[in-house]
């Protein structure tokens, strides 16, 4: 089977709406919500790990449903019709509380916090409804020798929405208003925020109308138990969920912090001092991209991100001297050499974040005959998103306790899972070697 070129497009630039939408709620509603909202830090953090378990529950659900079910337009596509709408309209409602609340007004805090939970869950759900469905699509419309080009594409949308939406999330705080207007986003946030939540959806109608799985995919009629078990005795599959569970715990950290690391520690914040380091940082995550495939088919998967972790978790306790060195180097200049490796470490896990999981599923299917990427897909969710409800409910507790002090210290506090992660993965094969696997099954 091989995509026409028009399809591989289709499905490869699927995920740009939905990934800027992620990467700009992931970095700034946390702070957003603490910081102009004035939502206490603690309802804010435990607002987001709530988040996270729904997420997760979400993925594995998904997962597994999506495996089951069979209609007129195949077992994947109703679930990116329904979730794509759906991410939109939550992801844009999220930004805009005082539509709804008067937020000067100290009595409703509760209520701000019931509002930043719902969205924020609704949000978290649709988006793994959606996203579990369409990444557990990518084995079942392509074959092993086409899947790295498509992959590569989806990946290069990726990055694109998530380097934008970094770059975007640097300049958030100035869409909106701060003291003493009430707060809220300002007309051109409106618009800004209500495009993207349009163009979600735009991006995944290619896919939704020209894309079908293959016609002769085994369907499984197992319970979700009995599934469930399957996937947890691959030993490369829970080494994996165990690995990306204690990186994610980090990562998620990251995403949570850089906003308020570049507005309270580096005070980057106006536009000429926001955009330098926001576009080193963009240049970075797109540059690393393409460096990362090449190290990868040099040196394989499991080498690239062992590398790419240790590196990783020494920057991160660099962030307890990031305020010093302001007083020597001006701040632009710190903060651009400071995020550029940043970004460089982490751009490894994301480009491996769907390979992985696919070859995974991939591997069981020449194995045992049958397709079960979803539940491949989607209960990693669930292990991941414990770990981040978790770094949520720590930095909540580190941000009430003292916002300044949290800012400064979340870096050599979060770094240690790194390099958990880096032990697990030598205990794993991520590199398969699919030519021998299928030379096994035919007997050649």
């Amino acid at each position: 089977m091989m995509l026409p070129f028009y399809k591989k497009v289709a499905y490869g630039m699927g995920r740009f709406g939905s990934s800027f939408l992620l990467t700009l709620t992931g970095l700034t509603s946390f702070y957003i919500y603490g910081n102009f909202f004035k939502l206490d830090w603690l309802l804010a953090g435990l607002a987001l790990a709530t988040s996270y378990v729904v997420i997760g529950l979400t993925h594995w659900l998904t997962g597994y449903w999506s495996d089951r079910v069979e209609t007129r337009w195949g077992r994947r596509k109703p679930f990116v019709a329904v979730g794509a709408p759906g991410l939109a309209v939550t992801g844009f409602l999220l930004f805009v509380p005082n539509w709804f609340l008067d937020l000067t007004n100290p009595n409703l805090g509760l209520l701000l916090f019931f509002y930043y939970l719902t969205t924020l869950c609704t949000f978290k759900f649709f988006y793994a409804f959606l996203l579990t469905a369409f990444q557990a699509w990518l084995p079942e419309i392509t074959d092993e020798d086409e899947r790295p080009f498509v992959s590569s594409m989806q990946n290069t949308a990726n990055w694109i929405a998530n380097g934008l939406g970094v770059v975007v999330s640097f300049l958030t705080t100035l869409l909106f208003y701060e003291d003493p207007e009430p707060p809220g986003l300002k007309s051109f946030g409106v618009i800004f925020i209500l495009a993207f939540s349009v163009l979600t959806v735009v991006f995944f109608l290619p896919s939704i109308i020209w894309i079908r799985e293959k016609p002769d995919i085994v369907v499984p009629r197992r319970s979700l138990r009995q599934e469930t078990a399957i996937v947890l005795a691959n030993h490369n599959y829970v080494g994996w969920m165990f690995a990306v569970g204690f990186l994610s715990f980090t990562f998620s950290a990251i995403t949570a912090q850089i906003v308020g690391v570049t507005r309270d520690v580096l005070l980057l914040n106006s536009l000429p001092l926001l955009l330098p380091p926001a576009l080193s940082l963009l240049i970075s995550i797109m540059l690393f991209l393409f460096v990362w495939i090449k190290v990868i088919r040099s040196i394989g998967k499991k080498r690239s991100m062992t590398m790419s972790m240790i590196v990783l978790a020494l920057l991160l306790p660099m962030t307890v001297i990031l305020q010093s060195l302001t007083a020597i180097v001006p701040n632009v200049i710190v903060g651009v050499v400071y995020f550029i490796p940043l970004a460089a470490c982490m751009a490894v896990y994301y480009l491996m974040s769907y390979i992985v999981p696919a070859d995974i599923a991939q591997v069981d299917e020449i194995e045992t005959g049958q397709s079960r990427s979803g539940i491949y897909t989607g209960f990693i969710g669930v292990p991941l998103n414990f770990f981040q409800a978790v770094s949520a409910v720590i930095l909540g507790v580190m941000m009430d306790y003292s916002k300044p002090w949290a800012l400064i210290w979340w870096g050599p506090i979060f770094a240690p899972a790194l390099i958990v992660a880096v032990i697990i993965l030598r205990y794993i094969d991520i590199d398969p070697d699919f030519k021998t696997l299928w030379a096994r099954k035919t007997g050649a």
